[in-house]
């Protein structure tokens, strides 16, 4: 990705076209270049000029590429004449700064795979451990889990949940938004490495709830994770108004608040747990009839997906010790465990395979599942890949509900699967 200073020393009229002229670039240790231009700016031979060679993608976002213009081949763009040392690159002036890709130096940074209550409650008993925690919730948006790495010298690569991406294998545009905004996230250089988690959300990255209907897509931040387990130790910042702050104003990122009043539950009380739950039940059951933030904040009425609750804290807190106790509470139409409650303190029960199979192959689920594993396509070829990540999504949810039924893994992972593919086939002979 180079714009160097290089020397006109051929200027000559296009063969094809009056309004183009082609041009001979040299500078020392860069092979001749040719390049087509209009007459927008004129060069004499022996002009000093920027050229952006190709492969440059450009401060504006134009990436320079081979074209041939009336039949003769340009290989960059003339940026017009400079005072520049023959031969020096520029391509800080001009260009973005280069997105990290899947080669490149940074260890993909994992989002935390987000319990329910119910497991949250059975790793504490497992542990014995009999806390009372004071909750915050945050609206979940129905999206794609997307993230921005950005490291301490400027470095920034595009995530999606499962690896970093760029806009050559991209996940519904998040990686080209990214290389288009490079420069915003590579000032925010601190003194450690940091990754932005937020949901990808908008036109055509998911559909029938309240914020899909926006006609762009925007990058809703909810944690900031500082440090990466090589430089510093992993630390989550999830208090609101902290990460407004550590982020400039941009037109397509917004930091989700906390919503509602705090709740309190006690895992020592199954009583007291119980009502806490129906807090939080009528809590997603608002949101879910009408979702108040993408009202107040874009205008649109619309169903909403649940809720995140995240432990109240005033400070940046260890992410390892924090994200063991978060949880998730969907609403009915978005959970991709059939229960009876967004919000249960027990398991659900079943009595048998065909039971077990029916709570977990939901249409939440299943369409999560071409989102993450393909990319949202429904091809064919690309069963083998939603096979594989049902699996194991299902198999690290479901342990509760295996020990409530009396289910080993080995007896309902053939029948699930079964269940997926008819799901999937179907799904591609309708697309």
């Amino acid at each position: 990705m180079n714009v160097i200073a290089m020397k006109v020393t051929e200027a000559k009229s296009h063969p094809n076209a009056d309004a183009l002229r082609v041009y001979t670039m040299e500078a020392p240790n860069h092979n001749r270049v040719q390049i087509v231009a209009n007459l927008e700016n004129i060069y004499q031979e022996g002009d000093i000029v920027a050229v952006a060679l190709g492969g440059s993608v450009l401060k504006d976002g134009t990436k320079i590429k081979l074209s041939k213009l009336r039949g003769i081949a340009s290989y960059g763009m003339a940026l017009g004449v400079v005072e520049a040392e023959l031969g020096n690159n520029l391509s800080e002036i001009y260009c973005q700064k280069e997105l990290v890709n899947t080669k490149g130096s940074l260890p993909f940074q994992k989002w935390t795979s987000i319990e329910l209550l119910h497991n949250v409650r059975r790793n504490l008993s497992i542990l014995g451990d009999a806390v009372t925690i004071t909750y915050r919730a945050k609206i979940k948006l129905h999206g794609t889990n997307a993230g921005v790495q950005v490291t301490t010298n400027g470095k920034v690569a595009a995530q999606k949940r499962t690896q970093i991406i760029t806009s050559e294998s991209d996940n519904a545009g998040f990686a080209a938004w990214v290389e288009n905004n490079v420069e915003y996230f590579s000032a925010l250089k601190t003194s450690e490495n940091i990754t932005i988690f937020g949901e990808w959300c908008g036109s055509n990255v998911q559909k029938g709830v309240a914020i899909s209907q926006l006609e762009k897509k925007i990058f809703a931040v909810f944690a900031i994770q500082l440090g990466d387990d090589i430089t510093t130790a992993k630390k989550l910042e999830v208090r609101p108004e902290n990460i407004a702050e550590m982020l400039p104003k941009h037109e397509d990122i917004f930091v989700l608040p906390f919503y509602g009043e705090p709740v309190t539950l006690n895992f020592g009380n199954k009583e007291e747990l119980q009502v806490a739950a129906e807090t939080i039940n009528n809590m997603v059951e608002t949101v879910e009839t009408l979702d108040p933030w993408v009202k107040s904040t874009f205008g649109i009425e619309g169903v909403g997906e649940g809720l995140v609750m995240y432990p109240d804290t005033d400070k940046v807190v260890a992410r390892a010790n924090y994200t063991d106790y978060m949880f998730k509470a969907k609403g009915i139409k978005h959970q991709v465990v059939k229960s009876k409650k967004s919000v249960s303190i027990d398991p659900e029960k079943t009595s048998n395979v065909a039971q077990f199979v029916k709570l977990f192959v939901t249409e939440a689920r299943l369409e999560q599942g071409v989102t993450e594993a393909c990319d949202g396509q429904y091809k064919m070829p690309r069963i083998g890949d939603l096979l594989k990540w049902f699996a194991l999504d299902v198999r690290k949810e479901s342990i509760a509900e295996l020990e409530a039924a009396g289910l080993t893994w080995k007896e309902v992972n053939k029948p699930l699967m079964n269940d997926v593919k008819e799901w999937y086939k179907a799904k591609v002979i309708t697309f």
